[in-house]
């Protein structure tokens, strides 16, 4: 840091307050371009430093106050600061105003005033939709859920390890978040009841209130929930300092997210189940259930996809960049029934229509997306098929868990099934399939490896058991 500049009037308190009030500061220059002063008020009260800017070659200029100079009271380098206490703030309010105008010059991006999380989220977000980053609607609630509410209106220069790992304590051990509809805007008339004609039935349970976790499975849930939070406050904050909004300090990177939190998903359906399950399900559902089990494909893809996608030659599903759940496109490879099925979905239909529409008169009801599917109607189809077919409540999501455990179970290399879920290596496959290699693996030595032919009862009667040398010589000696 640069050493603070001499000037016998300004730097004595007891020169400054010597000097007679006046409107405009008295100034020194500490570079070209850059003037600090002293403000002396017509009141008894305590100056104010003050500091000016202007680009030589723009003509730009920029001015504002420092801080209150210490007349009065000693300096305590926060809210009183002494001659060379201002004079360090400005220099670094100088590289500030400086670097700005060299964004505004290079036209990048610029933020005038404190650049805060809250500031540096809503940058990371319009990035995100800019890239087309998938479930960033989810992401903004996190946001406002758990990030700008505790830390918005922190300075992201003044943020400190510290406080991020305050804030990523607070956020695991606090209870979980219940699902509540939103409130009326102001003005708006509640609704008035419908007519249904068949009442609704009464909650069996009545809703429980949220409390922080007791049990270890709790607990470790928690901390996983805050390890998601903590990685999308660290990308908007890399994201910032990538564009050069903040400074070169980072406290942000050294705060380590929680270890030991994650488990992989072990619950699938055996073959008997899913047989089960797909007849359980109405007609339009069961087809998007079908293609599930078949392609390993999430809910989104599969309500998007459209018929030209099916490759009868190759036979293959292509999923397109568009729609795929990584931004990545793929081709996925069909078994000979699931052939049989798509050719049967998409004979007679048109290349741009969807694959899987709902039916009924919901059908009317088209997103902005384009499918007749909305984002969550699965849920209550797949709570109505589960109850149908006796089977426990599991999520759409897991018919894609269900099918890479089938393809694993079958014997297929981990790096083939990475490929099919559209993963880019076999560490997602790993963590949540792991648990099925051993048995795929075993089971594919045991009918691969030859037998030897060493074991049997025939082998062992015929050995023979020779007597030692040495019981032979004492034999002859007894004898003779």
């Amino acid at each position: 840091m640069a050493r603070a500049k001499k000037d016998p009037t300004l730097d004595n308190r007891t020169n400054r307050l010597k000097l007679l009030p006046r409107r405009p500061p008295f100034w020194t220059a500490l570079a070209e371009g850059e003037h600090f002063g002293y403000y002396r008020p017509e009141s008894r009260a305590a100056g104010t430093w003050q500091a000016k800017w202007r680009d030589k070659a723009t003509g730009e200029r920029k001015a504002t106050a420092i801080g209150t100079s210490d007349d009065y009271e000693d300096a305590d380098g926060v809210r009183i600061l002494d001659w060379a206490q201002a004079q360090a703030k400005a220099r670094k309010w100088y590289e500030e105003v400086a670097r700005q105008s060299r964004r505004r010059a290079d036209g990048e991006d610029t933020h005038e005033g404190a650049y805060t999380i809250k500031v540096a989220m809503e940058h990371y977000t319009q990035d995100c939709l800019r890239r087309g980053v998938k479930s960033v609607d989810r992401q903004v609630y996190q946001i406002n859920a758990h990030i700008l509410p505790a830390l918005g209106e922190i300075d992201v220069a003044r943020i400190t390890r510290r406080q991020i790992e305050r804030w990523l304590d607070a956020l695991a051990t606090s209870p979980r978040r219940l699902r509540t509809k939103a409130p009326l805007p102001p003005g708006k008339p509640t609704p008035k009841p419908r007519n249904f004609k068949k009442p609704r039935k009464a909650a069996k349970v009545a809703p429980q209130p949220s409390v922080p976790p007791s049990t270890e499975n709790e607990k470790r849930a928690r901390k996983d929930s805050a390890n998601r939070v903590l990685t999308i406050l660290k990308a908007a904050l890399n994201h910032a300092h990538d564009r050069r909004m903040v400074g070169a300090e980072s406290p942000w990177k050294e705060v380590k997210p929680y270890r030991g939190t994650t488990s992989a998903r072990v619950r699938f359906l055996s073959i008997e189940d899913q047989v089960r399950f797909v007849r359980a399900c109405p007609p339009d559902f069961q087809m998007l259930v079908k293609a599930a089990l078949y392609t390993g494909a999430p809910y989104g893809e599969l309500t998007r996809i459209t018929v030209a996608e099916y490759n009868r030659e190759a036979q293959t599903l292509f999923i397109p960049s568009q729609i795929s759940k990584s931004g990545k496109a793929r081709h996925i490879f069909l078994t000979e029934e699931g052939q049989r099925f798509f050719e049967a979905t998409t004979a007679g239909l048109k290349a741009d229509a969807l694959m899987f529409e709902r039916a009924g008169e919901v059908k009317r009801r088209v997103s902005k997306a384009g499918q007749t599917w909305g984002r969550n109607d699965q849920a209550r189809a797949m709570a109505a098929a589960c109850e149908a077919a006796a089977i426990a409540l599991f999520t759409f999501h897991e018919l894609r868990h269900t099918a890479a455990s089938t393809w694993i179970g079958a014997g297929l290399d981990l790096i083939l099934v990475a490929r099919q879920l559209g993963h880019s290596d076999t560490r997602m496959v790993e963590k949540h399939y792991g648990h099925l290699c051993p048995d795929a693996a075993a089971a594919r030595f045991r009918s691969i490896a030859p037998a030897l032919g060493l074991e049997g009862p025939e082998q062992v009667a015929s050995l023979q058991i020779k007597p030692s040398q040495p019981a032979a010589i004492s034999k002859s000696k007894a004898s003779g």
